[in-house]
């Protein structure tokens, strides 16, 4: 019996695997929101859930509950203008932040003034957000060209795409269909799984994607559980407000990831000329 070792599966081979896997994912969730048929989301059916006006703002805990949102947004933007990675790498992150900025403004604009227009216009940036953070994703993992000029446009138009097709199938259907806006808006979650464990990062750590990726999911599952986390608070406050401070959460993460390798990065230089000081008082 033969027991030497088999060699280890190369680096490429290793990376079309989970290219494969991952287009198959992306494929699979494709092929089922179009066997679902169009998707429908009510524009009101998260404001019922908490009438209280606190402060006199309308659906006043959901704006409130989203200014740290806002911070961590905002504090994104900044530290990914200072991000020491490639140009392109830099720009997709700024982009992103620059997006989730936008979209937590309009989000709470929408929650003081609701309006179908604003909602659609709120999940339109949300939706071009996360296509840019999957791009990111790619760009960390498999190859910089997903975040060239070309794939990073199309990710930034694909939110306005989605909102194009709910009121073109508003007006031709009679029913706005949600499923584009849906997708754009989960895809960080198909891809990072995944490609988390079976591919390299370019700069940050296997960690940094888990733990943003597990507060996304967070957020999404209180979302989901609105009104049963209403009723179990004792009105005390609806699932839908209380989602957007894991979503605080992943965006701080990302955010102190991309600023720990911007520290480390400017330190490196500094101990690599203290060794070279170091080597030449020793000779």
């Amino acid at each position: 019996m033969n027991t030497a070792t088999l060699p280890p599966i190369s680096q490429q081979l290793s990376t079309r695997c989970a290219l494969a896997l991952l287009g198959a994912m992306v494929l699979a969730s494709v092929v089922g929101l179009l066997a679902l048929g169009p998707v429908t989301a009510v524009a009101d059916a998260h404001r019922l859930t908490d009438p209280r006006t606190p402060l006199g703002l309308t659906n006043g805990w959901s704006v409130l509950l989203q200014l740290p949102l806002l911070v961590a947004a905002c504090t994104g933007a900044l530290c990914a203008r200072r991000f020491t990675a490639e140009a392109a790498l830099r720009h997709a992150w700024t982009a992103f932040f620059t997006l989730a900025t936008a979209a937590t403004l309009g989000s709470m604009a929408d929650h003081l003034t609701p309006s179908e227009g604003g909602y659609v216009l709120s999940k339109a940036l949300t939706a071009s957000a996360c296509a840019a953070l999957a791009m990111i994703f790619l760009a960390e993992r498999v190859s910089m060209g997903w975040v060239n000029r070309l794939p990073l446009r199309v990710a930034l138009a694909s939110g306005p795409i989605g909102a194009f097709l709910w009121f073109a199938s508003d007006v031709l259907l009679g029913q706005p269909d949600y499923r584009l806006l849906l997708w754009l808006e989960h895809l960080p979650m198909l891809l990072v799984p995944l490609g988390v464990w079976s591919l390299p990062g370019r700069h940050l750590r296997s960690g940094d994607w888990i733990a943003a990726l597990m507060w996304f999911a967070s957020a999404e599952c209180i979302d989901w559980a609105d009104r049963l986390i209403w009723a179990a608070s004792g009105s005390v406050i609806s699932g839908h407000a209380l989602h957007h401070l894991p979503l605080t959460a992943c965006l701080f993460s990302l955010a102190w990831a991309l600023a720990r390798q911007s520290a480390a990065h400017e330190s490196a230089p500094s101990a690599s000329s203290q060794r070279e000081t170091s080597l030449i008082t020793s000779g």
